[in-house]
């Protein structure tokens, strides 16, 4: 993964996390949830709290195929910075969970579960870059 790719994901600490809601089965659709999470780099995974009970969470282990979103927010068109990622959604290490505790040490005071998701595939745009084509990753 390109390191502008890694520092953009590594400095920003909220993602929308998209999973595929199939619940109905007259209505095919999409589940959206907001997560705080820490960059684990040494194996590009994304770690995040959130209660296994939560809808997200059980979806996701019915569908662990998920879509994922990072954005800085900004008013000024050549400031825009974010990631798509598509990634698989697992259950965390205990080293991955350590990273989690470490950054947001307040969250070991609330219940939840530390997950991860593993990423395999990164399209990041940063308009200060002026690239003719965005940066991507793929996981080989």
């Amino acid at each position: 993964m390109d390191d502008r790719i890694k520092a953009f994901i590594a400095e920003q600490h909220l993602l929308s996390l998209s999973v595929i809601d199939s619940t109905d089965s007259a209505h095919l659709g999409i589940y959206t949830a907001s997560c705080y999470y820490v960059f684990f780099s040494s194996n590009l995974s994304l770690c995040f709290k959130s209660d296994s009970s939560s809808k997200h969470i059980k979806l996701a282990y019915v569908n662990p195929s998920v879509g994922v979103t990072i954005a800085q927010d900004s008013n000024i068109l050549a400031n825009i910075k974010g990631a798509q990622i598509q990634a698989r959604f697992r259950d965390s290490s205990q080293e991955e969970q350590n990273a989690y505790y470490k950054k947001f040490p307040f969250a070991k005071l609330g219940g939840g579960v530390v997950f991860a998701l593993d990423i395999c595939f990164a399209k990041y745009t940063n308009n200060q870059l002026l690239l003719q084509e965005k940066l991507t990753y793929t996981k080989e």
